[in-house]
């Protein structure tokens, strides 16, 4: 009886130490290779979760966005499709934008958004094109992509099984009317989407890490958006005591600036204004002598290259508005001073790529300590 106890009990030893060592390699196996689904960083997703795809051979896959999304501002028209890039990113798909509008601003969202898409992705496979509608309710889209962007088991696991239903699928369309879709948050979650999009190869040097203001390698950058609509005021308006909605109202831009110049010390700062149709009444407020500053004001069809120009600062003073967000969203590591009290979430969970957030509430002169500080 002995002899079989210890027979037995060396088995299962055995067996176990094989259990181990099939789990760790596993485990150390890359998982984009065992599923098509892409989950966000933080998401919870178990080993066992991801086996479970592995029937669905890797490809690429067209998921085409069409219908038109509105005349707004780039900034703006991202609200609209913001779900369709979650979908896309969350079943593995390649998005592409289906509408060639052009807009009053004198330039196509679908192209700008559409330019830099894998090559991969450009050719929609209509073998077997699938409807997205036709596999959820508008209701439980919202709730589905807010799900996934959290790392919510359910979402996931929902995600999983729809995935599972369109394997066969060689194309998905979506038909989302824009205007139904307003997302003003999730902006942490699409990021990566929208710089792969939009700055693919864009380099910028930041300050270094521990620098200090005595040791600066070169001035200081920064970048101010002031909102054409919020100048739009009429004639006789003292924009001084003006409240601005989309940007910082003058007398912030003023403090803030005589702040960050102190605090720069001899490095000093390098400037750069944008503002859509320029006055010079405006800009003559702020008390910055002509030629101290670079401005940017390219016109519509220029809106992005001004755009990007204006995200490579250092540091950046921007308002609640779309516009300001997605200049946020591509700026390199730095810091992003914002107006107002955050309560539309646009700037909510955007620090992934280096970038501290600082509301003007939590704002002190030592805040620009921050620029060589890793975000915590």
């Amino acid at each position: 009886m002995i002899k079989y106890r210890a027979y037995y009990l060396l088995a299962g030893i055995t067996l176990l130490v094989l259990g181990i060592i099939l789990l760790a390699n596993l485990t150390e196996y890359p998982k984009s290779s065992l599923t098509d689904i892409h989950f966000p960083s933080n998401s919870r997703v178990s080993l066992r979760d991801t086996l479970r795809l592995s029937s669905s051979p890797p490809r690429t896959r067209t998921f085409l966005r069409v219908g038109p999304i509105g005349g707004e501002g780039i900034g703006s028209l991202l609200m609209h499709f913001k779900q369709s890039i979650i979908l896309s990113l969350a079943l593995g798909d390649v998005l592409i934008l289906g509408w060639t509008d052009v807009l009053d601003h004198r330039y196509s969202v679908s192209d700008i958004f559409n330019r830099h898409a894998p090559a991969s992705g450009r050719t929609l496979d209509v073998g077997k094109t699938c409807r997205i509608q036709d596999y959820m309710s508008h209701a439980e889209r919202g709730k589905l992509t807010r799900g996934w962007c959290a790392g919510d088991e359910w979402a996931l696991e929902r995600l999983q099984r729809l995935s599972l239903r369109i394997q066969d699928c060689t194309g998905i369309v979506d038909l989302a009317p824009g205007k139904h879709e307003l997302v003003q948050d999730l902006n942490g979650c699409i990021m990566p989407w929208v710089r792969s999009r939009l700055i693919p190869n864009l380099f910028f040097s930041p300050l270094p890490y521990g620098s200090s203001p005595t040791h600066l390698p070169r001035p200081i950058s920064v970048g101010v958006h002031i909102r054409w609509g919020d100048v739009a005021a009429p004639p006789g308006t003292d924009l001084l005591n003006h409240h601005f909605y989309g940007s910082f109202n003058l007398p912030q831009i003023i403090r803030v600036l005589a702040d960050i110049r102190a605090f720069a010390g001899r490095a000093g700062i390098a400037l750069t204004i944008a503002m859509e149709d320029a006055e010079s009444s405006v800009l003559d407020l702020l008390g910055e002598k002509e030629g101290t500053y670079r401005l940017l004001d390219s016109g519509h069809p220029n809106a992005l290259q001004d755009m990007i120009a204006l995200s490579q600062n250092d540091v950046l003073l921007l308002g609640p508005s779309s516009f300001g967000a997605m200049v946020h969203m591509v700026a390199p590591r730095g810091l992003t001073l914002v107006a107002g009290t955050g309560a539309t979430g646009k700037f909510a969970n955007t620090t992934g790529f280096e970038r501290h957030v600082v509301y003007m509430r939590d704002y002190t002169p030592a805040t620009f300590e921050l620029l060589w500080q890793p975000v915590k």
